[in-house]
């Protein structure tokens, strides 16, 4: 049986994109550099995108929440269609790379992760519609994940 996804899961994702835009944004003071505040707004971007997978995830199986997102973004295929799980996956693959700190690479830019930013609003929104649909029509959303799979 499905789960009813929270309107806390949405209000997790807006938190998460506010804090990457403020992280963005020049206008705040403190220690932080640039190159700590993409790698920051990088991190929450990369949380966003998760919480926003594991509400529509969720909304369908419950038990899918134990397990890891790399295996949740093979799921969303069969829940959310090849097209946004492969852009899903290959957004999620390029901020985790972003997070991580190397000592002999460079960070992401500002205008990467402004980039990352942008794909990460839009896959949101997406997916959220993705659950709408899927809460507002469970019988035609199960018959359009069987035909997904075939």
């Amino acid at each position: 049986m499905p789960a009813t996804p929270t309107s806390a899961d949405t209000a997790t994702v807006a938190a998460l994109l506010a804090t990457a835009d403020s992280l963005l944004t020049a206008g705040l003071g403190g220690p932080l550099t640039p190159g700590s505040r993409a790698r920051g707004a990088a991190y929450a971007l990369r949380i966003a995108l998760e919480a926003a997978v594991d509400a529509v995830l969720t909304a369908e199986e419950a038990g899918l929440r134990r397990v890891t997102t790399r295996a949740k973004l093979l799921c969303l295929r069969h829940y959310a269609g090849p097209d946004l799980a492969r852009r899903a996956h290959a957004l999620w693959s390029g901020l985790s790379t972003g997070c991580k700190y190397h000592h002999d690479e460079m960070g992401p830019s500002h205008t990467q992760v402004q980039a990352w930013q942008a794909a990460v609003e839009e896959l949101v929104t997406e997916l959220a519609t993705e659950r709408a649909t899927e809460l507002a029509a469970p019988d035609t959303a199960l018959d359009r994940s069987r035909s997904r799979s075939r």
